[in-house]
């Protein structure tokens, strides 16, 4: 695929919300598993508002009246692999709409990228000799390797311009996505080699090797920009994405369908060399990170190999699905995904504001977690369907939606704090919201010690 220029014309509207702060293939026969495929997360996104029309908000009258119900204890929360407070170089939040130059130009590139597999295969298929078809198969194996390296370095790139204020969010996401669509059509031309390898007599490459290659390619996916890719095709209309990125690091998020969607890179946490680990080692690092999953657990699947990098874990429970990758060398995760249906996420200590006879109500979470938005009338208790401004005290909000006929909406929390404001008729509520602390499943960590080993930061 051609590398996407930073200067490339991307997503049409973007409605910041937070400023800055200082999809796994199915098991091959290269992988040891036990599977059990989990159920899709959904496709389409949680219906969005429209671009903001208020900006600072005049409220004449009496003043919002706001209070907050003391924090319980974070009773059964499910940890998230999350980039460090002290780590974070930029936040935002954002809705992303369709644009058909980009999507034209996104299309292009994907549709390059299939014909170069289509021209590889083809090729290895007319060898003439036994020895040309051998020959042009170790260097298309090869040549997906070099490309990985490739990849990775420009997702290593997309996201320190992004921490250093060069690069705006959508392009960030256009940037990802085309990262992740070259990533899943090098795993159809992976899939396909392996089994030319195969069926060339006389000839072997090592399972274990495509086995690396697969899980490899695993970890330049992601449900979230694969859904930012949706939303660049046209298959969905809008999104609102929640970004974040450290040294190295990305987090990503997005409600869809009904469904919080989060998918978090941290390479920090990759050691600079594997050691041979087994799938129940990989388990047991996935277990001690996610205590709550392991407890809700219905059912897991692993995929990987002693000689591997890495492995993947996938835990289905009670509350949603969660991907772990557990890297041989540091014995921790450094990737997860998560689908979590909204109506399964635990939230804590709500916070409320009354005025003009409402009363709005924020069931908090983390930065870049799911909160729920409610707002009722405080003469009759009932829901009141109105619509919802999110945005940075003082700032320029966004319209985020509805909250419909049971007067709740869902939508992602901001880094810092942030104003919420309900509008029916001339009635106004305002509510301002700290997000809560993130249930990490691993503080800071430094990048490497002197052996080059990702070491716990014990600082925090």
């Amino acid at each position: 695929m051609r590398a996407a220029p930073l200067t490339l014309a991307v997503l049409l509207l973007v409605s910041a919300v937070a400023g800055s702060v200082p999809a796994a293939t199915p098991n091959s026969p290269s992988q040891q598993s036990a599977r059990a495929t989990p159920p899709d997360a959904g496709r389409t996104p949680a219906a969005v508002g429209s671009t903001p029309t208020l900006g600072d908000l005049a409220v004449s009258g009496a003043p919002t009246a706001q209070v907050s119900t003391p924090e319980e204890p974070p009773e059964r929360l499910i940890n998230v692999l999350a980039v460090p407070d002290s780590a974070a170089t930029r936040s935002t939040l954002d809705t992303e709409y369709v644009e058909l130059g980009s999507g034209l130009g996104f299309s292009s590139d994907v549709t390059d990228a299939h014909l170069r597999t289509e021209s590889v295969i083809e090729r290895i298929e007319s060898a003439e000799t036994r020895e040309t078809r051998q020959q042009y198969l170790l260097q298309s194996v090869s040549e997906v390797e070099q490309r990985i390296v490739a990849l990775r370095s420009r997702q290593r790139q997309v996201a320190a311009a992004y921490g250093q204020g060069e690069l705006p969010p959508r392009q960030l996401l256009y940037e990802l996505a085309l990262i992740d669509a070259e990533a899943r059509e090098l795993e159809d031309r992976r899939s396909r080699l392996q089994s030319l390898a195969q069926s060339t007599s006389g000839f072997s490459i090592s399972a274990s090797r495509f086995g690396n290659i697969e899980l490899e390619l695993n970890t330049l996916t992601g449900p979230v920009r694969g859904y930012a890719a949706a939303v660049l095709r046209g298959e969905a209309t809008s999104g609102r994405f929640f970004v974040q990125t450290g040294p190295n690091s990305i987090t990503l998020a997005v409600i869809r369908d009904g469904t919080y969607v989060r998918e978090v890179f941290r390479g920090p946490l990759r050691g600079e060399t594997g050691d041979s680990f087994s799938l129940v080692e990989a388990v047991n690092v996935t277990e001690q990170a996610y205590p709550t999953v392991a407890d809700l657990r219905l059912r897991d699947d692993t995929l990987g190999n002693p000689d591997s990098d890495s492995a993947r874990v996938t835990i289905e429970h009670r509350r949603g699905r969660l991907v772990a990758f557990v890297d041989s060398g540091s014995k921790r995760v450094f990737q997860e995904y998560q689908y979590r249906p909204i109506d399964q996420v635990v939230t804590r200590s709500p916070t409320s504001a009354v005025r003009d006879a409402m009363n709005l109500t924020a069931y908090r979470t983390y930065p870049g977690g799911p909160v729920r938005l409610q707002l009722n009338s405080t003469e009759t208790g009932e829901p009141i369907d109105a619509q919802i401004t999110v945005g940075p005290a003082g700032g320029r909000s966004t319209v985020v939606g509805q909250t419909g006929p049971d007067g709740s909406l869902w939508t992602l929390a901001p880094s810092n704090r942030y104003q919420v404001t309900a509008i029916d008729g001339s009635s106004v509520v305002v509510l301002s919201v700290q997000p809560t602390s993130t249930p990490a499943v691993y503080g800071a960590l430094n990048e490497t010690n002197e052996t080059g080993t990702a070491t716990a930061d014990t600082s925090t």
